[in-house]
């Protein structure tokens, strides 16, 4: 953007440690918002009425989705979230320790008391946990406390795609970048019957942006970006772009209930 047309791009990193003030916060008690913002949508759930349409501005149509995530629900009717990539949250178990007429075929199933203490997830302040938490939560009100009882929370991705790997627990349950592979490969994914959960990713422009600026967005889904996100299987938002062989295999089957239903599930969560 400096070489072409001159304008100079600060990039600030949202912090994910609970003990940080996220950069929306930040920006809100200065009153005023950045030009563009890259990521999820979950601190702009607890924005207040009316904030959104002051102060960013809408889009529809400028950024083109995939037929399939059209036909799924992720166009945003008002056209604020321009989603560029969809981050699925995948359930992966250790092939070694269960046989497949033990596995669980949906993520109700994994409120049962078999499960106690058996499914490891990062730690909670990490955005997979922080929304595959909520979103139980959201589904299964009534049963939560079950859930809880099953999970253990440790460390980064990795680390719980290794422990699952090395026989530690018998499932996982991590972004599907991470929990697509493992070290020993005595891990596979589990593909729940009604959908996986997921969430997007998106560009949101300020109304004060300078027009060149969605320039990042075209680069953002550009071939080359759009490519080397679909090689983490995670599902790219472009037409232009094949769906990675895991997803285009089942389906794109996403537990995904439309942008309505998303913003009032994380609203108030702090995911």
């Amino acid at each position: 953007m400096q070489e072409k047309h001159g304008i100079e791009i600060q990039i600030e990193t949202q912090p994910h440690r609970p003990t940080e003030d996220g950069l929306l916060e930040i920006y809100l008690a200065r009153q005023e918002m950045p030009d563009l913002m890259v990521g999820h949508v979950n601190d702009f759930a607890d924005l207040p009425a009316g904030y959104l349409c002051e102060h960013f501005r809408a889009l529809p149509g400028r950024f083109p989705l995939r037929e399939e995530l059209v036909e799924a629900g992720f166009t945003d009717p008002r056209g604020y979230f321009n989603p560029f990539v969809i981050i699925p949250f995948s359930i992966f178990y250790n092939q070694d320790l269960l046989a497949e007429k033990d596995l669980p075929r949906r993520w109700e199933d994994l409120l049962e008391p078999r499960w106690r203490q058996q499914i490891l997830m990062p730690d909670e302040y990490r955005m997979v946990s922080k929304i595959v938490r909520t979103f139980m939560e959201a589904h299964y009100p009534d049963r939560f406390v079950d859930f809880n009882a099953n999970v253990q929370h440790q460390g980064a991705p990795i680390d719980v795609v290794n422990k699952v790997d090395e026989g530690l627990y018998p499932l996982g349950i991590t972004n599907i970048a991470f929990a697509r592979i493992s070290r020993n490969k005595h891990t596979r994914l589990l593909w729940p019957q009604d959908g996986t959960f997921c969430m997007p990713q998106v560009m949101v422009w300020s109304k004060k942006a300078d027009e060149r600026l969605l320039e990042i967005g075209d680069f953002l889904l550009s071939q080359p970006v759009q490519e080397y996100l679909a090689l983490q299987s995670f599902i790219p938002a472009s037409p232009e772009v094949a769906l990675p062989p895991l997803w285009a295999e089942h389906k794109l089957h996403l537990r995904w209930e439309g942008w309505e239903h998303y913003l009032r599930v994380i609203k108030g969560a702090k995911a």
